[in-house]
């Protein structure tokens, strides 16, 4: 799996392909999954900047571990929560975000490892956990993109 900052490189590429779309592979555009990583990882980044590392417990989660392990999110399973929903693509907006992503990934670097965000299936995630959290997300979403660009729904199998 690619590193996120490559990943982010990744999105920004795919820009050229905002308007792409196919219902038999995602009700979502290229752009609407630019958008939700994007806002995805801009929330979590907020989180644990705001968080209280004393405050962080781990605890057991099943479904943690599998998606970490498999490396792989089910298709179809969950709904994003309304907060990182994109509404409509504006490609200035998403330029502007994907500058804040960016900004964010750096300050990500100097937080404590004890920094958290509160995923709600996973539980509290640890700066580590989060990290490797966003990177399976992206990836997870990137695939979704290269299929909908190469209109093959065998492309992500």
């Amino acid at each position: 799996m690619e590193s996120l900052e490559r990943q982010v490189q990744q999105l920004e590429e795919n820009m050229v392909h905002l308007h792409v779309t196919n219902p038999l592979i995602s009700e979502g555009s290229v752009g609407w999954h630019i958008e939700h990583c994007l806002l995805v990882m801009i929330t979590v980044i907020s989180a644990l900047k705001k968080s209280d590392p004393h405050r962080y417990t781990w605890v057991f989660n099943w479904k943690r571990v599998w998606v970490f392990f498999t490396q792989k999110i089910p298709r179809g399973r969950v709904k994003a929560p309304k907060y990182v929903d994109p509404l409509q693509i504006d490609p200035l907006h998403v330029t502007d975000q994907l500058t804040k992503v960016k900004q964010s990934l750096e300050e990500m670097k100097t937080l404590p490892h004890k920094a958290y965000f509160h995923h709600f299936i996973f539980g509290d995630l640890d700066l580590k956990d989060t990290h490797y959290f966003l990177r399976v997300h992206t990836h997870h979403h990137l695939k979704i993109m290269a299929e909908l660009i190469n209109g093959d729904a065998e492309a992500g199998q």
